[in-house]
């Protein structure tokens, strides 16, 4: 973790560091010639760096005896945006470390323009610690891993108060990064069972508040979770249903169940996917991902909520006993689902964990998973799908969003679209059309969730980047770890 140091005046010591300032594109020009003079100022606006968000200029000075990089990042006008922030802050970190330094000072005063400065320490924490990220564990060269990383940031504000958030955020981040590494970690190593083993290390780090219990096949059989166990058949992986539940020191808020689809590896079945389509299906668990390490991140914040973590945990693999086109299966909850595509299956894993939660009478129930192209088709790479007829939980969850930068769109969930999921020899078909394939799987989840109030949501397109965006690089991005922290810390 980033040592962060904060205080409202530039060092005065030279040492050898980057400077990182944020500008803003309200006085941009005039705050660059104040701050370092006419030639710098002149050199910025032919470049056309105008401190619009994401923009950037960097120039050598002298100071302090020493050359000294000198990074402008553009900050955007105010206010500024939670993911202009972080992104904000993250660059920072990476200019230090493509200029092989251990310490960046970023002048964040910019960014303090009159709203909650411990909100603001939160976001710029959450972006420097991400900015340190790397997922480098399998390079055999000591060279690929041994770049230089920066351990010391120290940043400048007008009030120290955001040290408060900063420590937050860093905690944040921690869990954020976590959860990238679970995606980013090849099938051979991220199976059902290393899902369960995590669950009961995080259960273990905080035996105090946080108890575990997996179920096995047997244990699932007794539950008739049918659905659940189809998917899993045609893998030599045992699947592994986990529950991890946190329990607050303080009284409850209420009781909170986060889902998390937990495909360690989607072949696709039967409806076997082509290889360039299932290259990327290590990332079929993001959701899993994403609630478990909410939950530690919950442990370790002390949210004023009872937090459940629920996941399906399983491959989908070809087979001599792998579910089959055709077949009919119940589940938990006694509703039968004829299997038209294989590769629908995450829905049905999500089917009995939805059930499963149901029983434990939460609050709010929520699913997060990587589960149609349809969204991403829809969408985008970077925005996640909700579906709910809850406007409330949806009004608390896009705001949560708003406030750390992840980005949501409500999607709609018409009754009118369950005719595409009609079967003539069962309650329902597994998947309907082409046409909606995202909201058919919502109203299709939305079967096995009777007395909740629930919501959905899609991470398909966010849950990995495909090339660097925002405080991300390729690969896993650990969406949306951050807002679900939000959501549970502000209700």
């Amino acid at each position: 973790m980033l040592t962060i140091d904060w205080t409202s005046e530039e060092p005065a010591g030279a040492g050898h560091h980057v400077l990182a300032v944020a500008v803003s594109s309200n006085d941009c020009a005039e705050a660059v010639e104040r701050r370092f003079g006419g030639p710098i100022a002149r050199a910025a606006q032919a470049a056309r760096f105008r401190g619009r968000s994401g923009e950037k200029f960097s120039f050598l000075r002298e100071h302090g005896g020493h050359p000294q990089q000198v990074v402008l990042l553009g900050a955007g006008a105010g206010p500024h945006s939670a993911g202009a922030v972080r992104t904000l802050a993250f660059d920072a970190v990476r200019a230090g470390q493509a200029a092989g330094v251990e310490h960046v000072v970023v002048d964040a005063r910019a960014l303090g323009d009159g709203g909650d400065i411990v909100h603001l320490g939160d976001l710029v924490g959450q972006g420097l610690e991400l900015g340190t990220y790397r997922y480098d564990r399998y390079f055999s060269s000591a060279d690929k891993r041994s770049a230089t990383r920066v351990a010391h940031v120290t940043v400048v504000v007008d009030q120290t108060a955001a040290a408060e958030g900063g420590a937050r955020g860093q905690i944040v981040a921690g869990c954020v990064a976590k959860a990238r590494d679970l995606v980013n970690g090849p099938a051979n190593l991220i199976t059902p069972s290393y899902l369960a083993d995590l669950a009961h290390a995080i259960a273990g780090a905080h035996a105090d508040r946080v108890r575990c219990t997996v179920l096995e096949r047997e244990d699932c059989e007794r539950l008739g979770m049918g659905c659940y166990l189809a998917v899993a058949r045609g893998s030599a992986q045992p699947p592994k249903f986990i529950h991890l539940h946190y329990t607050p020191q303080g009284p409850s808020k209420g009781r909170v169940c986060l889902i998390g689809k937990g495909i360690t590896f989607d072949s696709g079945g039967l409806s076997l996917k082509p290889s360039d389509a299932m290259m990327g299906m290590k990332m079929d668990m993001g959701g899993a991902a994403a609630v478990l390490c909410a939950l530690e991140g919950a442990a370790k914040l002390g949210v004023p909520w009872e937090v459940h973590a629920i996941v399906a945990a399983a491959e989908n693999m070809i087979g001599g006993n792998a579910y089959r086109l055709g077949d009919v299966l119940t589940a938990s909850n006694g509703k039968t689902v004829e299997i038209d595509n294989t590769d629908a299956e995450g829905r049905l894993t999500l089917a009995d964990a939805l059930v499963y939660a149901g029983k434990l009478q939460p609050t709010y129930t929520i699913d997060f998973a990587t589960l149609t192209g349809a969204c991403i088709i829809a969408l985008g790479p970077h925005i996640a799908g909700v579906m709910s007829k809850d406007d409330e939980l949806v009004g608390l969850w896009t705001g949560a969003s708003e406030r750390v930068g992840e980005d949501m769109w409500r999607l709609p969930l018409p009754d009118a679209l369950k005719d595409q999921l009609k079967s003539p020899i069962a309650d329902m078909r597994n998947t309907g059309d082409r046409w909606g394939g995202a909201i058919t799987a919502g109203l299709f989840l939305s079967e096995f969730t009777a007395g909740q109030r629930w919501m959905h949501v899609d991470i398909a397109g966010p849950a990995m980047v495909r090339k660097p965006f925002g405080v991300c690089d390729e690969g896993g991005s650990g969406f949306p770890v951050a807002t679900i922290l939000e959501f549970l810390a502000r209700p």
